[in-house]
């Protein structure tokens, strides 16, 4: 006879935060799911995660565009705020927010592009970012795809630029700065400094 299993048994075995089972909850926009997390769940909780994953569906083209703009309006936009990132409940809410309620969706891990090149420690090439979009947007043209990576590296250049010469500076003040200067502010800086 089977030993029927006691609330300590049922709790042992829900230690573990199951990723796959969040992005069901997510699929079906369950509201409710972060509350029926054991406690030991909730500090394995990890939106960062959740968010790549939520937004890599595999599919039809409307329903991969909605994911990553949603995932990036409802989700991603505020989703490390520091006010933001010290309530998981409210991050587990914007992700279902992100969700469109279709049902259970396919997903595939898409690699990132190098930590080294995100945290502006090394230079991004072009031919590993068109690789890197061609995964993401396996439909697009190559046309695109090698102007679309241009256009990364060129500002990945500036951004780049900005993190050595002000090392101080923070990874949202690099964007914000980059995205305000321009080459020639940078060329104007150079000549004032003697370089």
């Amino acid at each position: 006879m089977a030993k029927a299993k006691t609330p300590a048994d049922e709790k042992f075995e829900k230690q573990e935060f199951d990723l796959f089972e969040a992005l069901a909850a997510l699929d079906k926009k369950d509201y409710g799911y972060y509350d029926r997390l054991t406690e030991e769940q909730k500090q394995k909780f990890n939106p960062f995660m959740l968010i790549k994953w939520l937004t890599y569906i595999k599919g039809k083209t409307e329903a991969q565009q909605y994911y990553l703009l949603a995932g990036n309006e409802f989700g991603n936009k505020y989703m490390f705020n520091e006010l933001v990132g010290k309530h998981p409940k409210l991050q587990w809410l914007m992700l279902c927010a992100s969700s469109p309620n279709i049902g259970k969706q396919f997903r595939q891990w898409i690699p990132q592009i190098s930590e080294r090149v995100t945290k502006f420690k090394d230079k991004a090439k072009t031919e590993d970012i068109r690789d890197y979009y061609s995964k993401i947007y396996p439909n697009s043209n190559k046309e695109l795809l090698n102007e679309i990576a241009k256009v990364y590296v060129t500002e990945h250049k500036k951004k780049l630029y900005l993190a050595q010469k002000f090392p101080e500076m923070n990874f949202d003040d690099i964007e914000t700065l980059s995205s305000i200067i321009t080459d020639d502010d940078i060329q104007e800086y150079e000549k004032e400094h003697g370089n």
